[in-house]
């Protein structure tokens, strides 16, 4: 395992536990929900990373076209997790409703702690490959739930355990969010869907190689990464080599620009013929 990640996962874990014992042995409801949604965020981050770099294989002959749907595990299980998640944190809240309690001024102490460290997960998390961006992208979302922790359980301390109880509330909604998202990631990558932005773009650069387009399909796969078809019209007198070249600089155009594997359909210009 890469040394760097190895860092950064000790810091996920050692922040998330710093979180876990802050919650439970100084009273901080908001720091209990935050601790939780550590252990999710450090699980499912490690599963989107690591059906990202499998599906980040090369084609085989049962995967002909590639890996890259294994991307949708990671998603997928996140909604498991954050679920399961959502539904222990919320069980919590509803029964200690109209309880009251007293939160340790320990506790934004502990939730503080928590922040810096995965602070330091963040800055080791930079300028490194896609996988570890993927858990920059994971941890940073800790960061903002940490900063509604320290300040909702100081307030609790402080002033009122009501308000670190509607921290509570509030870091649980957070996770209601983090499923829609991750709904809608998984159903953009099943939907195939593309952007008008992206075929325009794709028409002007085939405008510019000249020829004359009939038809374009593009399906994105992740991220960056398209799948498509295109139908381009050539005059019926052009030999066989020169179309072949032609589809050929299309193929390796589309390819570096737009990040597209694309096949070339020729038809022969119907005007031409005329």
């Amino acid at each position: 395992m890469n040394t760097r990640f190895l860092a950064i996962l000790m810091l996920s874990i050692l922040g998330g536990v710093i979180k876990v014992v802050g919650g439970v042995f100084y009273g901080s409801k908001a720091l209990v929900v935050d601790a939780f949604t550590s252990i999710a965020n450090i699980v499912s981050a490690i599963l989107v990373i690591y059906y990202y770099n499998k599906a980040m294989r090369p084609p085989d002959k049962d995967h002909m076209y590639g890996h890259y749907r294994l991307t949708i595990a990671g998603p997928i299980y996140t909604v498991v997790i954050y679920s399961a998640v959502f539904g222990i944190v919320a069980t919590e809240l509803i029964f200690s409703l109209g309880r009251e309690y007293v939160v340790s001024k320990y506790a934004p102490v502990m939730a503080f702690i928590g922040f810096i460290i995965y602070l330091g997960a963040i800055f080791l998390s930079k300028d490194v490959d896609t996988s570890f961006r993927i858990y920059a992208k994971f941890t940073g979302g800790e960061l903002i739930e940490s900063i509604v922790t320290i300040l909702a359980s100081l307030s609790g301390a402080l002033l009122s355990y009501i308000i670190d109880f509607t921290g509570a509330i509030l870091l649980s909604t957070f996770i209601l969010y983090e499923l829609y998202v991750s709904t809608r990631n998984i159903m953009s990558i099943v939907s195939d869907e593309t952007t008008r932005e992206l075929i325009r773009d794709i028409e002007m650069e085939m405008s510019g190689l000249g020829v004359r387009v009939e038809r374009i399909r593009v399906r994105r796969i992740i991220e960056d990464i398209y799948h498509g078809d295109v139908t381009v019209s050539l005059p019926p007198q052009m030999s066989v080599e020169e179309a072949h070249e032609i589809a050929d600089e299309i193929e390796k155009t589309l390819k570096e620009k737009y990040n597209i594997d694309v096949t070339v359909h020729i038809e022969p210009s119907s005007e031409a013929s005329a």
